[in-house]
């Protein structure tokens, strides 16, 4: 799955990596966002891609409830009624320089920040919806796809989000019909890097260039122990 990412490109980079129109929604550096966080997403205008701010966490527009889902799995969603609507007709792609996953490690588990080698920006694939609450309140939502993980990231967690990069972001967006047959692979394990980051992250109020920063492990006490267990044998 994905439930965590990190944006830290400015406004003008994401327009200008993706070919957009200037847009009047401010952006600041996030380091660590969470479900039902506005985010920047990209979609179809008229006669260009536009860039505009969604609440992550997608409500199909026939739900009488509010229960967000942040995630669609690309083997299944054309059969899902929550996300057939939107795969047909409000597809979207959200600009992010790398994303959260967590491993188990010795029954705890350990949050890992994941991104490309190049450090450039890409994009998740995503849907959007709008959807009425009982209020009268308008509110567009949207949900990252997932996949099957590549051999990199099976390393680490079994799903990954959908990643494009420039060369295919269009693919999706410009709704072509083999579309999601070749979503499934389109970021190659070898332009992938990965290292261990602070549990800090675990909370959602926790935002802040921590998040990234290579974990570097005290191994004080590990080479304690292999010592003492080294003087057994002496």
């Amino acid at each position: 799955m994905c439930g965590r990412y990190s944006l830290t490109d400015c406004k003008e980079k994401i327009i200008f990596v993706f070919g957009l129109n200037q847009s009047d929604i401010k952006l600041k550096s996030r380091y660590n966002i969470c479900p039902s966080n506005n985010i920047p997403v990209i979609v179809k205008g008229n006669n260009s891609f536009v860039l505009e701010l969604m609440e992550w966490g997608l409500i199909p527009f026939w739900s009488k409830v509010e229960k967000p889902l942040i995630n669609a799995r690309i083997e299944t969603v054309s059969e899902k009624p929550s996300f057939r609507k939107a795969l047909n007709k409000q597809r979207c792609i959200i600009p992010a320089n790398g994303f959260f996953e967590w491993r188990h490690e010795r029954s705890k588990k350990q949050p890992y920040f994941i991104s490309l080698k190049s450090q450039k920006l890409f994009a998740f694939a995503g849907l959007w919806e709008e959807w009425i609450s009982l209020e009268g309140f308008k509110r567009r939502t949207c949900a990252i796809l997932t996949t099957k993980a590549n051999s990199f990231m099976n390393q680490i967690h079994q799903r990954m989000p959908v990643i494009l990069t420039q060369k295919n972001f269009s693919l999706w967006l410009n709704f072509a019909d083999s579309a999601l047959e070749n979503l499934h692979s389109t970021c190659p394990s070898n332009k992938m890097q990965a290292w261990k980051v602070t549990k800090e992250v675990n909370s959602p109020t926790f935002d802040n260039p921590i998040c990234l920063k290579k974990l570097v492990e005290d191994n004080t006490y590990k080479k304690f122990i292999q010592k003492k267990q080294l003087s057994l044998f002496n």
